[in-house]
């Protein structure tokens, strides 16, 4: 009983620095001002007009005649518009976003051979899954700002806050962690390979858009293999946005099963390897 205690304690300690490093560190308050600007921009140029169109119905033909009309009139379900944009661009958008965020799980403990003491106070398993935990702590901090600013900006237009306003917002948080999870599991196996976050980072896209690339020569050639195609992390993005609500979740065993995975062959990929 005692090792999965321990780990799960060491595992709260990465995490836990991981989170104080954002808050409490320059590189960390740099990281939030940037997310700011980036979600003011996005607000102003994106989501407050995109709002106005999803209300005439204006927004959801301009999406289904660029993506195709695979059940995006959903949109219009949600209860305020600003959150059904803010849903739209966040499945597109946080994924690519995740990629570069958390690149540096272990590439620079493995440049400063940091990684080689701290193996010696805690278990390899309990770093990588303590990074990968204190990653997604992040990026939760970070969704949970720019969807409670969502919220407000749809509480003021609305003239009130509602129920039905606060379950949207732990629908989406909730799937957006879902979506993530994966590829940040993903950046833990590539940050283990390599010494440096924009290798870990170039090695991620040229992987993912091979392994695409073969599996789509494959099918065509073998059409019966066409789930293959769904295994992919993130293929369930264009499903979830044809649905709303918490039936949403009924796509959540994929992303769940891809980190478990992924999160497997990083931790064996850490053990293996020479500090």
């Amino acid at each position: 009983m005692s090792n999965p205690l321990m780990l799960l304690q060491h595992c709260w300690l990465y995490a836990g620095f991981e989170l104080r490093r954002l808050w409490q560190t320059r590189p960390g308050l740099m990281t939030l001002a940037a997310t700011a600007v980036i979600w003011a921009l996005l607000f102003r140029y994106a989501i407050v007009p995109a709002a106005d169109l999803i209300a005439s119905r204006g927004f959801v033909n301009l999406i289904s005649s660029l993506f195709g009309n695979a059940g995006l009139q959903q949109l219009s379900s949600w209860p305020t518009p600003e959150l059904a944009v803010y849903w739209f661009f966040s499945l597109l958008l946080l994924p690519l976003f995740s990629l570069f965020f958390t690149a540096n799980q272990l590439c620079s403990d493995l440049e400063r051979g940091t990684l080689r003491f701290l193996s010696l106070r805690s278990s390899r398993s309990s770093i990588v899954l303590g990074r990968f935990a204190g990653q997604m702590l992040v990026q939760a901090s970070l969704i949970l700002l720019t969807l409670l600013a969502t919220l407000v900006l749809s509480a003021w237009r609305a003239g009130g806050l509602s129920a039905d306003m606060l379950n949207a917002m732990a629908v989406i948080f909730v799937n957006l962690l879902l979506v993530l999870l994966p590829f940040t599991a993903l950046m833990s196996v590539f940050s283990a390979l390599v010494r440096t976050a924009k290798l870990a980072v170039g090695l991620a896209i040229v992987s993912l858009g091979l392994c695409f690339g073969l599996l789509s020569w494959f099918i065509f050639y073998f059409p019966d293999f066409l789930f293959l195609l769904g295994y992919l992390p993130g293929t369930q993005v264009m499903r979830l946005l044809a649905l709303h609500g918490w039936q949403t979740l009924q796509h959540a065993a994929l992303p769940l099963g891809q980190s478990v995975v992924l999160l497997t062959l990083a931790t064996l990929t850490v053990k293996r390897r020479a500090l």
